[in-house]
């Protein structure tokens, strides 16, 4: 593994005198494909750079062990936020979580204490959904962007793989896609759209609104946002990776394994068993659900590996003795392959994943983000021939096998009814999101209608029996989603009951930091026509709507 202390660097790296880039996480060290933190510093280990890992740090100790990076640190708090890993949608806390409330001011307020004059970057998730004004929903109250409360120097947003790598070759911050950063005025261009300030969305909602709308619906622009007296630069998120540049990356060295020196070492090892042979197909998701944090995180175009990147690491794990694959891991498994149309504009870039320039793909023309239905998403069946050639292998490595245990989109599946029945195949049970049932609450969630799940669930049963299988259907649920009410559960708990539907998985609706169901909770009012919108506040009708549901299974 990658070495966690001077010493181990010492041992890993000749001639080593400190490390160029140390990495703070609130995640144990995992190094396996999934892990961000695991990834980039593989890749920048691969360039050439000496690198070190601090995963969970508690004590002065913890954040000394490694001593001072030439460059810079790089902090996150790992896979989730800070505080959604740390309470429940009932802001209950959990039990377990090493990670601080807010972890990425915690760790950069101590680097800075520590090491004086340190430069400090944040990235990863909360840092990504947090880098605008948003609203806390443990504090209950807006916030200012993330880098106004850490003081970090600099935020690299979404995918950072290129972006991290520019920022070690010194490249003006300004050219740097998905890097923000501090700016003055005279430095602002005329050209850059301006965001309402933190102040202006503490003085009027309809501001906060206006400026989640306008970050969703121009998720490729660069903004401008006052706070106070200062201004932060957003510049534009970086172009989806290439198939090839997905190659080198998924291609590192990694081990598969959780450092043995993990904090809560058993429990930890507990929680990604399962996790080591799942193989990475790709990132993102263009579902546009309004409460979903992964578009503003993946971005909505999908990245995706290519055939036989993949079809290698499964045969590397199947010659190692690894007996079964559990998961081909991306957010909604049938998008694979697919694509906008819209993006039809090339552009050369320089790729320093790649060392080599590259062409990437731009959207000039203005869309109003719903993706699902829209005659210039174009779906491919690509995973169908993936899987036939996954099934190839096993039959020269007898006695292996996969299961597909990622989530379907189950309205866009209507339109791939042959690699539906092909995903069923690798499937012992079959994970979808319907959120709902009532059209209303549907809407609010931009899913897809009541009439899409009923075709779905025709489907299904058809599938089943033609398969001559009784294979589980584990759909998941969202209780007191903005415009959701008691009757419109009620609505639900029919459905499931008239459609004999198994209901294990609901949850709360909980406010993540980014979203547009968010600005709905906080605002009460929808995000994109302004009007108002149900608002279960208390924490007694939120348990109550779930409580509905979760009754229907004991009846």
């Amino acid at each position: 593994m990658l070495p966690t202390s001077v010493e181990e660097g010492k041992k890993y790296y000749k001639d080593f005198t400190s490390f160029d880039v140390i990495f703070i996480t609130g995640d144990p060290y995992y190094d396996h494909p999934l892990s961000g933190i695991a990834g980039l510093s593989r890749l920048l280990d691969k360039k050439g750079y000496k690198v070190a890992i601090i995963a969970q740090p508690e004590t002065d100790n913890d954040y000394q062990i490694c001593g001072k990076p030439n460059h810079f640190f790089c902090i996150t708090s790992g896979l989730l936020d800070s505080m959604l890993a740390n309470y429940t949608p009932m802001l209950r806390e959990r039990e377990n979580v090493l990670v601080p409330e807010h972890a990425p001011i915690i760790y950069t307020q101590k680097v800075k204490s520590l090491f004086k004059g340190s430069m400090t970057v944040l990235g990863g998730m909360e840092a990504t959904i947090r880098r605008f004004t948003h609203f806390d929903y443990k504090e209950n109250q807006l916030r200012k962007g993330i880098l106004n409360d850490s003081k970090a120097d600099v935020l690299l947003h979404g995918n950072a793989e290129r972006s991290l790598l520019e920022l070690l070759k010194k490249t003006d911050l300004q050219k740097i896609n998905g890097a923000s950063f501090r700016v003055k005025k005279d430095q602002i261009k005329e050209s850059i759209r301006h965001l309402p300030s933190y102040e202006d969305c503490i003085e009027n909602p309809e501001n906060f609104s206006l400026l989640t709308r306008t970050h969703y619906l121009l998720p490729d622009d660069a903004f401008i946002e006052p706070c106070g007296k200062g201004f932060i630069q957003h510049n534009r998120p970086a172009h989806t990776n290439t198939e090839e540049e997905m190659d080198l990356l998924y291609d590192l060295p990694f081990t598969r394994k959780l450092h043995p020196d993990s904090k809560n070492f058993d429990f930890n090892q507990q929680m990604v068993e399962r996790l080591e042979t799942s193989i990475v197909l790709g990132r993102g998701c263009w579902g546009g659900c309004t409460f979903c944090v992964i578009p503003l995180v993946q971005g909505k175009e999908i990245a995706r590996r290519s055939r036989k990147s993949i079809l290698k690491e499964i045969e590397t794990l199947y010659r190692k003795g690894i007996r079964k694959i559990n998961d081909l891991t991306l957010p909604t498994l049938n998008m694979f392959g697919s694509y906008c149309s819209l993006y039809d504009e090339k552009e050369t870039i320089h790729s320093l994943i790649l060392n080599k320039d590259i062409t990437v793909f731009n959207k000039k023309k203005y869309c109003d983000q719903r993706c699902v239905g829209c005659p210039k998403r174009v779906l491919r069946d690509d995973l169908y021939s993936l899987l036939e050639d996954v099934e190839k292998l096993q039959n020269r490595y007898r006695g292996t096998s996969l299961e597909l245990r990622s989530a379907i989109r189950h309205d866009i599946i209507l339109d791939q009814k042959k690699l539906f029945r092909k995903i069923m195949q690798f499937t012992y049970r079959l994970k979808i999101a319907p959120e709902h049932v009532s059209d209303k609450v549907l809407k609010n969630m931009n899913k897809g209608t009541r009439k899409d799940f009923e075709e779905f669930l025709i489907e299904y049963k058809k599938i089943n029996k033609e398969q001559g299988t009784f294979k589980n259907l584990v759909p998941y649920f969202i209780a007191a989603h903005p415009g959701c009410t008691m009757d419109d559960m009620r609505i639900l708990k029919r459905y499931c009951a008239e459609k004999d539907l198994f209901v294990n998985l609901t949850q709360v609706f909980t406010p993540s930091p980014g979203t547009a169901a968010t600005a709905a909770y906080y605002t009460g009012k929808d995000t994109f026509n302004k009007k108002d919108v149900y608002i279960a506040r208390t924490f007694r009708e939120k348990k109550d709507q779930k409580n509905i549901i979760i009754n229907s299974i004991k009846d």
